[in-house]
């Protein structure tokens, strides 16, 4: 009995600690479920009855136009990261210049400089180059900082990377290209799982870069989409909780498929 302390122990906090992390989520949807009076009067209580209409209403301020806008900017830019970063990292791990070198310290030292020390430069570029309210205005700063720190990720794993696997498709006639594409990236499926996600998670839930590049009610994300179901002396809080449970859904889905490759990721830097 003893000994199955410590594993009962162990199994005990992750339970705890499962149903602390589920419970605003839980909250949050039954809120979207409840009527406005029931929202205050009973706000730890279960709906009445399961109400839908505050996803209508959701819905009709344009919440499923802000999930196209957020799918799109979230997927390009994730694609963009995910290629530019594994190409740097391979290139990076397999060079023994001191040059190669440097650049990867100012990887590290880019990945430490946070996005509101250059917000201001940064939203005067955009304007000047006239990406304001363009897609494209979140999509490149999202992926300038989203690059250094999935470079170190997929650094860390070419370090590790099997060279013999290379030598032999070398001696096949493969070209360093070729290698990378049909050697690299197709045995490298936990740690681009894992950047995908981390990297995903981020951009679609930015609020302050989306709030200040996209005015226009067309190109709005999801976070700053939602934002229309407050005005100034009152807020709609049942949409709002349905806007958020909308917001919600596809990455948890996301992460659902990948879990596996995640949880592999995070035990063995991607092996």
């Amino acid at each position: 009995m003893m000994s199955r302390l410590p594993r009962l122990t162990a199994y005990g906090f992750v339970v705890f600690w499962s149903l602390f992390v589920t419970m605003p989520l839980a909250w949050m949807v039954f809120a979207a479920l409840k009527t406005r009076r029931e929202i205050f009067a009973s706000p730890l209580g279960l709906p009445g009855q399961f109400d839908l209409s505050a996803f209508r209403r959701a819905w009709r301020v344009g919440v499923g136009d802000f999930l196209l806008n957020s799918l799109l900017i979230t997927s390009v830019t994730v694609a963009l990261i995910v290629v530019a970063s594994a190409a740097a990292a391979y290139v990076l791990a397999r060079s023994d210049s001191r040059w190669t070198r440097l650049v990867y310290l100012l990887i590290v030292a880019a990945f430490a400089v946070p996005v509101q020390a250059v917000l201001v430069p940064l939203f005067q570029m955009i304007s000047a180059a006239g990406l304001l309210n363009q897609r494209l205005a979140i999509v490149l700063p999202y992926a300038a900082y989203g690059i250094p720190f999935t470079t170190i990720l997929f650094y860390a794993f070419f370090l590790d990377f099997p060279r013999e696997l290379e030598e032999a498709a070398r001696l096949d006639g493969c070209s360093r290209l070729q290698i990378f594409v049909r050697i690299i990236l197709p045995l490298s499926g936990p740690s681009v799982a894992s950047a995908c996600i981390f990297q995903a998670v981020f951009i679609w839930n930015e609020f302050l870069l989306a709030l200040l590049m996209l005015t226009s009610p067309g190109v709005k994300t999801l976070p700053v989409g939602i934002l229309q179901l407050q005005g100034s002396f009152t807020a709609d809080w049942p949409a709002i909780m349905a806007g958020l449970s909308i917001a919600v859904a596809p990455i948890l889905l996301i992460f659902i498929l990948a879990q596996r490759y995640f949880v592999r990721s995070l035990a063995g830097l991607g092996k």
